[in-house]
């Protein structure tokens, strides 16, 4: 029997997901899931959503919820993080404090200064889950972040434990999906080769069928006729929340492409497709989200402050609240990777999936040991980075700046050194246009508004 533990296991974004896709993957429907979170009262209402969706199906599925965290670790195969230290009262201070400052963020969980504090209070935690991982659970558990930042997350546990440690992100599933419907093909037909961070995976090569790709995308962005015309699918889901621009009728190449003008300028420009959306790849490219362009407002970038995550969360608590009154489980996958990794471990049927591991020579702008986001093959032997490339230009110059800045961050978040901290926000690219003093002050304000989750810095003298 295949063990699962899940700490932050009571999360109504991430644990309703893996529950249907482990119903969905037969070897896996006789899994023990044990759900462990701070709330333990929210886990265990996750775990009878579990026990619920067994019953429906009519699959061995055993679901429990545990407030021992070291007990709900003990024997675990996969252990699979997903938590928010402080959650929205922490995360408020992360944008609201720097937009005082002019530094807006479209998303705010990654990089930027949002993503470095949300990183220093974060780091401490995975860690010690970690440490529980190597005492409690079976040799050689294979530990899965979906915490963000991730990659910053997954930088400090490979640094300091010798655990093995996975960050898995969709960001690629669904640019797989935006592709689809640019170039006609399945989501299936697509391959790249990745070289990037969390977040910011950059595609350096393309193929659909074995041919590249890149060539039929830069025909389509230089072609209004071909912009014209429609899909192979009629209705695009809601929650890509794209803007129509085609006018009435089918939606077209021209909307998807409307929606998505930051990877596609600097595809154009640079030769690198950027994996991820806008309002994410915007965070480590600087100038897309700046006062001359209404912060984005000219590029259609997303800016989410947190009336946007707020929403996101009301609409997680609906999704719950629907599986739970639904007559039957979902059949569709979720185009998260969690069970797909586990599915494919477990049965040793090889499967090619974008991971976040440390860096082995596969993007060579970056050192040996950062965490990576590349294609990698994953079997019955584990996870196998596959990936060998190097980012061209401004855009490896980019990647290179984001990963020193996550490198300083990690080294504050685990020593509690306040001027590596100053350090990390003048590296990282959304502080470059801020003057000096204003970064520093900055910073010493953010410390100081989320103190309540930052143990490892005392005050300033």
């Amino acid at each position: 029997m295949v063990r699962i533990a899940v700490v932050g296991g009571g999360s109504r974004h991430w644990v309703p997901s893996v529950l249907v896709d482990l119903a969905n993957a037969p070897a896996l429907t006789g899994a023990e899931v044990v759900l462990h979170d701070l709330d333990h009262g929210r886990a265990a209402a996750m775990a009878e959503l579990g026990v619920e969706i067994a019953r429906r199906r009519s699959i061995g599925l055993a679901v429990r919820a545990e407030p021992d965290r070291r007990r709900a670790l003990a024997g675990a195969d996969f252990v699979v993080t997903a938590f928010s230290v402080g959650g929205f009262d922490s995360m408020r201070h992360d944008l609201e404090v720097p937009e005082r400052y002019g530094v807006v963020q479209p998303v705010g969980d990654s990089v930027g200064p949002g993503g470095v504090v949300r990183a220093l209070r974060s780091i401490p935690v995975l860690c010690a889950i970690a440490r529980d991982v190597a005492d409690a659970a079976a040799p050689g558990a294979l530990l899965l972040n979906v915490t963000n930042p991730l990659t910053a997350l997954c930088r400090a546990v490979t640094r300091t434990l010798e655990v093995p440690t996975v960050g898995l992100c969709n960001e690629y599933v669904a640019t797989t999906f935006v592709l689809s419907l640019l170039l006609d093909c399945g989501m299936h037909e697509i391959d790249a080769v990745l070289g990037g961070v969390n977040h910011l995976p950059l595609a350096t090569s393309l193929t659909v069928r074995g041919e590249d790709a890149f060539p039929r995308l830069r025909a389509l962005l230089d072609d209004e006729d071909a912009q014209r015309s429609g899909l192979w699918l009629e209705e695009l889901p809601e929650q890509m929340t794209y803007e129509k621009v085609s006018g009435p009728g089918p939606w077209t190449k021209r909307d998807v492409l409307a929606n998505n003008k930051v990877r596609m300028e600097l595809f154009r420009r640079f030769g690198v497709l950027a994996c991820s959306g806008d309002h994410h790849s915007t965070e480590f490219v600087p100038g897309f989200v700046h006062e001359r362009n209404g912060h984005g407002r000219r590029w259609r970038v997303h800016v989410y402050r947190m009336e946007r995550h707020l929403a996101d969360a009301r609409a997680d608590a609906e999704r719950y609240e629907a599986l739970r009154a639904a007559a039957d489980v979902p059949r569709l996958p979720s185009g998260e990777l969690v069970v797909p990794v586990i599915e494919a471990v477990v049965t040793g049927r090889a499967r090619r999936l974008p991971v976040n591991v440390p860096n082995a020579g596969n993007v060579e702008n970056l050192p040996d040991g950062a965490v990576v986001e590349v294609m990698a093959t994953v079997d019955g032997d584990g996870v196998r980075a596959t990936d060998r490339t190097r980012v061209p230009g401004v855009m490896g110059e980019w990647l290179r700046r984001v990963a020193v800045s996550q490198e300083l961050t990690v080294e504050a978040a685990l020593t509690g050194d306040r001027s590596l901290v100053y350090e990390a926000m003048l590296t990282d690219p959304l502080c470059a246009h801020l003057a000096y003093d204003d970064v520093i002050a900055m910073t010493d304000e953010l410390l100081a508004a989320t103190a309540p989750w930052l143990p490892q810095f005392p005050p300033p003298a």
